[in-house]
């Protein structure tokens, strides 16, 4: 496919750290997908929670552990507010018990830090083949 003729899949990066939201912006531009990405970057839960609320996404990049709300918080947030668009959970740390508040919460994957990048790869290609939340907002496929 022409990379003029690809479509775009919207991710929104939702992480503290500035050098991770760019190693993860400039490997997202790396990938030979299908689409490409249009990315947008959040530097703690409130700030994605805006962003949720005034856009649609196809897949969100969450980090655990952020000063103010935590991305489990926001994960919560996002779920009551009726918002499912695809989360991988990122994190440097193995703490189990939010591992599992995590995938309970409904996450598509938990991805430790530092990345496997051809695992994160193969997640994001999963999360972004699939019917999408911004594609599909018009039809009213991302909320309950």
């Amino acid at each position: 496919m022409a990379a003029d003729a690809r479509s775009t899949k919207r991710v929104l990066i939702v992480d503290d750290d500035p050098a991770t939201m760019r190693l993860l912006r400039d490997v997202l531009g790396g990938f030979k997908h299908d689409h490409h990405y249009q990315i947008e970057l959040a530097v703690d839960g409130a700030e994605g929670l805006a962003a949720l609320e005034r856009e649609r996404f196809d897949l969100v990049l969450l980090d655990i552990y952020m000063p103010g709300m935590s991305g489990l918080e926001l994960l919560e947030q996002m779920r009551r507010k009726g918002l499912h668009t695809p989360v991988l959970m990122l994190t440097g740390n193995n703490d189990g018990r939010t591992a599992g508040r995590a995938v309970a919460s409904d996450i598509l994957a938990y991805v430790p830090k530092p990345f496997d990048f051809e695992r994160l790869e193969l997640l994001i290609s999963l999360a972004t083949a699939a019917p999408t939340a911004a594609a599909g907002a018009a039809a009213g496929r991302n909320r309950p």
